[in-house]
């Protein structure tokens, strides 16, 4: 069988299926140098990290200044004990139990925790004073019929029975503090009227009669007593001004927002005066409650049969504690759990 002859046309096919196996073969060296110079970047990179891995860290541990402190005062809340009355288990459906000798041992471990958490606190803050306010309601009384039945002592034995523990609470604190401050308010229950009083609301309280009382006990230089005449009662703490009051000028019927409207209105309107303030400080409603501007109480009674009939939330007996710095205004604040 002869060879076919090649043609012209048979050159120029096979010239160009060359250039294009070149053109191939060239672009395969040029992929696989491209990728050996990845693989060489890829291998110096972990080489780096490597090496990083194994040296010791060099990052700057941040330095504490222990000696570098605040200065404060203590502030404590004394306020809704209802001392003299008696709460039943079963009429909380074992939420609460309260009567003389349950009152006395919260009494005694509120003045303890008070003096418990400074001494912690002073590990960030020089604290050398304290605010003791006591807020009223210390006591029931007879303000109401049925408290003749449940109350465990007449308003005057329970004046006297008061006397005693706040007495021996002040003895607890002294040795803590270089002076005590006790601002007062009456509350609305130690009254021996029928209806409150407005502008003798003061000399028909017994609250005020004790603490009449305990400031002729115990007047000196470490315990500084300011009684007030009046609903409000105003102290100042380094620039701050704080207005104490028991709590039962606000008017709340309940509703959404709980304390908080009805206390923003009530403050902006008592602020219009020049009596104004930088923190209010109030009881009465048995709920620790507070915002930048304001602060409630809990109560030492806790739980009881009245507030399970408004169907108010449950709250273990609580008082209060926070520090008022001295460039900051209120720092920390605290519930004492009782």
């Amino acid at each position: 069988m002869q060879n076919k002859p090649t043609t012209a046309w048979d050159q120029v096919a096979r010239s160009q299926t060359e250039k294009a196996h070149k053109a191939e073969i060239e672009g395969y060296k040029k992929s696989i140098s491209q990728f050996a110079e990845t693989v060489s970047d890829l291998e110096t990179q972990l080489g780096i990290a490597l090496s990083l891995g194994s040296a010791d860290p060099q990052v700057a541990p941040i330095q504490v200044n222990m000696n570098e402190k605040a200065e404060a005062v203590a502030v404590a809340l004394a306020s809704d004990w209802h001392a003299e009355e008696t709460v039943k288990s079963a009429s909380t459906n074992g939420l609460n139990e309260y009567n003389l000798d349950i009152a006395q041992a919260r009494i005694e471990k509120f003045f303890a925790k008070v003096a418990r958490l400074t001494d912690i606190e002073r590990g960030g803050a020089k604290i050398d004073d304290l605010v003791l306010w006591l807020g009223g309601d210390l006591m029931t009384g007879m303000i109401h019929e049925e408290l003749a039945e449940t109350n465990s002592m007449t308003p005057t034995e329970v004046v006297l029975w008061l006397q005693d523990r706040i007495l021996s609470g002040l003895e607890t604190l002294r040795p803590h503090f270089r002076r005590i401050y006790i601002p007062t308010s009456y509350g609305n229950h130690g009254r021996n009227t029928k209806m409150m009083r407005h502008g003798t609301g003061a000399q028909h309280s017994y609250e005020w009669l004790l603490y009449k009382v305990l400031e002729g006990r115990t007047k000196s230089d470490d315990v500084v007593w300011q009684i007030a005449d009046s609903y409000f009662n105003f102290m100042n703490v380094f620039d701050k001004r704080v207005r104490f009051h028991h709590g039962d000028g606000l008017k709340y019927q309940g509703g959404i927002g709980g304390l908080t409207v009805p206390t923003e209105k009530a403050i902006a309107s008592w602020n219009k005066s020049p009596n104004r303030a930088d923190l209010d400080v109030f009881g009465h409603w048995h709920q620790y409650q507070q915002s930048r501007s304001w602060l409630c109480n809990g109560s030492l009674i806790g739980y009881n049969a009245y507030a399970l009939s408004i169907k108010a939330s449950f709250e273990p007996p609580t008082q209060t504690f926070f520090l008022i710095d001295k460039k900051r205004g209120r720092t920390m604040t605290a519930p004492i759990l009782l």
